[in-house]
């Protein structure tokens, strides 16, 4: 009986069991059904929640392939000379992967049978020698690997040397491009130019530039332009619903820069700091009539083309870093008395030491003074006590609206990045006398030089201006163009002469600290400084030149001040005590050389800039080619005797100027050419043509070359060596 009930139990749990699995058998069946129909319903109609699918997949797909590029706008001198442009440098790897052929079977891979003549052909083109590419691609087939790079060997290649590699037809190499921002002139206002580097897009993987420092980074809009797509058939071949866009270039900038200053303002302070190994230096000179800083230049600094020195000081210290400036204050305070009626040049007043609210303000030459002298004298013998005396005459509260008139303690605007605006110690009497004469208070070079510029005009502060001009090259229209643009009228226009006649005398005055900065033939007038750097325990080392900042701000022609220039040496650490003699060796040839410009060349008409993009010439005869590069109006150089184009630079696609020299290259019997007055850019596209060395010291354009014009590299030729100078 017991058995009985056990087997109807075990029974009616078997029937359970059945039930549930039928359950679960339909319900799996019906989701898989469901799943499927909605697999087929996507598959039939590309769609999903309204969206197409295939759409979605072509804005993947052409979110790299079919990206149109847009270019970064060019930056140029005042008169259309190139300072920075794109260029393209290529990654070069070697297929090993024997699985990679063409529909033919053809090989797209280095095979081992070729290493040894594919690494003699790589050494020829990208240097070194032959046994390390060999050794590359020996160890990357020993580690199985489908491809291999070449170091340093195959990265960076510029646009020539990809073209060599290219045109050996190498089964199994490939090419990986990305865009680089090219400088031709070196070091050439680096800070104030700036510099644009390259990384990749999350998004897309594609490579983007971006301004990192100074005009490259504050116009970073402006240059950057805008992607274009260039749509292709969908994944399914039909018309994708994408629209096609044109690319948009970014805007050309035209800056202020005059490079024939600039050039000669490089060189100047090479030798200033060869001389004296300051800290840190800057020079900076303005156009008094519009605005426009036409030559700016800072050390340590910093070579854009190489990277070179890019690691030693990063800070645009026109703009970025405050400094106490010391005695050049000394010229807003006369400026401000003036016109606030409170100076009285030929008062007398004692000399030396003074107290003022409980505190010892003394004369720079350890309190000793010169006894009783007149407050012009005070201002060219550079008095703190005369200085001192004058804001007691003006008070506390009118000094400090000039402080503010006069655009310290606020940005210039400059449109440059980490811009400071500067500080003051103003709450107590001794804090209010020692701005005066140039402590307590902190500015910039830039602010410093607009100050003054009220003082070189008639008696309104300038905006400092770094950008002529802002062309669209996709319309060719400007989009801004550079006016003079006057700020407050801080002083009168009669205080502004007077305050320049006072300025006189510090380089004209047998007194006076400025006359080593006197011109022949031209008035000049000035203010020199001498500041003690404070830390928090105090100032530095109190007489020591090596610890103080020394500076001169200087104008000419004195009566109507067309250039102003200021010059900034931060601790000399070598024969301090030619500091003076050092920053006039920058002033006197700088502001000569601006003064005789030409009304051409100070405003010069810039060149409008008709870009064309480099012919491929190769393999083309000689006869052709001239007449091509005649019509195109191109300079050519042609190198060789033979009949038929081997090589070129710039190389095929490569954008290029109306007028701008170019070299073509037959191979045979080459000579060297007069190279008077060519660029650094030009020589280096000849060597590299020429396949030799070259040795290249200084600045500016060829003026000295060996071995001579005529010599043929046939007779052992190896290396040439060129001298620049700035041109007259």
């Amino acid at each position: 009986m017991v058995k009985d009930k056990r087997t109807i139990k075990r029974s009616q749990l078997d029937q359970n069991s059945r039930r549930v699995g039928g359950i679960l058998l339909v319900a799996t069946t019906l989701i898989l059904v469901t799943l499927g129909g909605r697999f087929l319903d996507v598959s039939a109609q590309h769609q999903s929640n309204g969206r197409s699918l295939l759409d979605e997949a072509q804005k993947v797909y052409q979110g790299h392939k079919n990206v149109m590029p847009a270019q970064r706008g060019n930056i140029y001198d005042v008169a259309g000379m190139l300072i920075a442009e794109n260029s393209t440098n290529y990654t070069v790897s070697a297929v090993l992967d024997q699985q990679q052929v063409d529909q033919k079977k053809n090989p797209l891979h280095v095979t081992p049978g070729q290493d040894q003549k594919v690494a003699q052909q790589l050494a020829e083109v990208l240097g070194g020698v032959p046994a390390t590419y060999t050794k590359i691609l020996a160890d990357g087939r020993k580690n199985k690997r489908s491809q291999v790079e070449f170091g340093v060997y195959g990265r960076h290649l510029s646009v020539q040397k990809h073209k060599k590699l290219v045109d050996l037809k190498i089964p199994g190499l490939q090419f990986e491009p990305s865009p680089v921002r090219y400088y031709p002139n070196g070091i050439f206002a680096s800070h104030l130019i700036g510099l644009a580097n390259t990384s990749e897009d999350e998004k897309t993987g594609l490579t983007r530039m971006t301004g990192q420092m100074g005009i490259e980074a504050g116009w970073n809009e402006f240059l950057t332009g805008k992607d274009g797509i260039r749509p292709t058939p969908t994944v399914d071949h039909k018309q994708s619903s994408v629209k096609p866009t044109p690319a948009k270039n970014g805007h050309d900038i035209y800056t202020t820069l005059n490079s024939k200053l600039q050039v000669s303002l490089e060189d100047k302070m090479n030798t200033l700091i060869d001389r004296m190994n300051p800290v840190s230096a800057e020079a900076i000179m303005m156009d008094t009539k519009t605005g426009q800083i036409v030559a700016a230049t800072q050390r340590p600094t910093f070579n854009p083309a190489t990277g070179a020195g890019l690691g030693d000081f990063w800070a645009n210290e026109l703009v970025e870093n405050t400094f106490e400036p010391g005695s050049v204050m000394k010229g807003i305070t006369v400026a401000s008395a003036i016109d606030s009626g409170n100076w009285q040049g030929n008062q007398q007043f004692r000399s030396g030491k003074m107290i003022f609210s409980g505190k010892t303000i003394s004369d720079w030459n350890q309190g000793r003074g010169w006894g009783s002298i007149s407050f012009d004298e005070g201002l060219a013998r550079s008095s703190n006590v005369a200085m001192a005396l004058t804001e007691q005459k003006m008070g506390a509260k009118r000094w400090f609206d000039y402080i503010n008139k006069f655009g310290f303690l606020a940005s210039t605007q400059s449109g440059l990045p980490s811009e400071a605006k500067g500080t003051i110690q103003f709450k107590y009497p001794i804090e209010q006398a020692n701005t005066s004469f140039g402590q307590a208070i902190s500015i910039t070079p830039m602010q410093m030089l607009q100050a003054y510029a009220a003082i070189a005009g008639d008696g309104r502060t300038m905006k400092p201006q770094v950008i002529s001009k802002i062309v669209d090259p996709n319309s060719g229209k400007t989009v801004f163009e550079a006016k003079p643009t006057y700020l407050d009228q801080v002083i009168s226009k009669q205080a502004a002469k007077q305050t320049r006649q006072v300025l006189e005398g510090v380089v004209y005055l047998s007194e006076g600290l400025g006359r080593d900065y006197a011109i022949p033939g031209v008035r000049v007038a000035g203010k020199s400084g001498t500041a003690q750097i404070s830390t928090a325990n105090g100032y530095l080392g109190l007489g020591d030149s090596s610890k103080e900042i020394h500076s001169w701000m200087g104008m000419a022609p004195a009566s109507e001040p067309r250039y102003l220039m200021y010059i900034v040496v931060k601790r000399p650490r070598r024969d301090g005590l030619q500091v003076v003699k050092e920053m006039s060796n920058v002033f006197k040839p700088i502001m000569e050389k601006a003064l005789k410009l030409s009304d051409a060349e100070r405003n010069p008409k810039r060149r409008e800039v008709q870009a064309q993009l480099m012919p491929d010439f190769v393999g083309r005869s000689i006869d052709e080619v001239k007449r091509q590069l005649s019509q195109e109006q191109l300079a050519s150089v042609m190198m060789g005797s033979g009949a038929v184009i081997r090589s070129q630079s710039p190389a095929p696609g490569e954008p290029i100027l109306r007028g701008q020299r170019v070299f073509v290259n037959t191979g045979d019997a080459i000579e060297i050419p007069n190279m008077q007055a060519w660029s650094r850019q030009d020589v280096l596209r000849w060597v590299e043509q020429a396949k030799v060395a070259s040795t290249i010291e200084g600045h500016g354009l060829v003026s000295e070359q060996s071995p001579p014009p005529g010599k043929r590299l046939a007779d052992g030729v190896d290396r040439i060596k060129i001298k620049l100078k700035e041109p007259d």
